[in-house]
């Protein structure tokens, strides 16, 4: 008789970009809350993290986009519920080109106010402002000599922070650590080798290439700062 191959994923140990740098110990928590339940596992193939959009509602914005011009829709801050979330947008959307009455039009609406998000959107944006700190106190490493190969840090030149990063070879590459978005401070992200903002979730290479906003520009080099 043949044998069925199955398979199945697992998600969770959610944490703000840039904020932790502990990726190992959070698949290890996974992996171990996914035997406890499914004993029959024989591997763990694969392992990746991405990004998701959290709005404060914890509900998409789907719909026209503020600001923007009448013929310009907005499908975003899906949680984690992409699938589901593109499935609504390609209805909503559609038939506001239409024109059609759609019941959830509001629900989505990305220009919505909602009043029983404020209190959770005043604490994220406290957080926010704490991660700003780091223009001050940020200096992960005394000095460039501690960064290992495939590594990086952020290194504290008088009031200048600079992303660090070490290639496998030993090659030093150096950027400004401070985010073109809004100024906030990048982090080392050891588990994806990239930079991340902790403050509002930008991405960068570990040559410091944008690769994921609200940022749309590399992290300056240290002569244009």
């Amino acid at each position: 008789m043949a044998r069925i191959q199955t398979g199945m994923w697992a998600g969770g140990e959610d944490h703000k970009t840039g904020q932790a740098d502990d990726g190992a110990r959070r698949f290890a928590v996974l992996e171990r809350w996914t035997r406890r339940r499914f004993p029959m596992i024989e591997s763990i193939d694969y392992r990746w993290s991405g990004e998701v959009m959290e709005p404060v509602d914890g509900i998409a914005f789907i719909g026209r986009n503020p600001l923007d011009a009448k013929n310009v829709y907005v499908a975003t801050g899906d949680s984690g519920n992409g699938m589901t979330h593109g499935t609504f947008a390609g209805l909503l959307i559609t038939d506001l080109i239409l024109k059609c009455k759609y019941a959830r039009e509001s629900l989505y609406d990305p220009s919505r106010l909602t009043l029983r998000a404020l209190p959770k959107f005043v604490r994220e944006n406290l957080n926010v402002a704490v991660q700003y700190t780091d223009v001050v106190f940020a200096g992960i490493v005394r000095s460039v000599e501690e960064i290992r190969p495939g590594s990086g840090a952020v290194v504290s030149r008088g009031l200048h922070k600079v992303a660090v990063y070490r290639d496998p070879k030993g090659e030093i590459h150096e950027r400004s650590a401070v985010c073109p978005h809004l100024g906030g401070i990048v982090n080392w992200n050891t588990l994806e080798n990239t930079w991340d903002c902790r403050c509002h979730g930008s991405r960068f290479d570990a040559a410091g290439k944008v690769i994921q906003g609200p940022a749309n520009s590399d992290l300056l080099e240290i002569d244009a700062e």
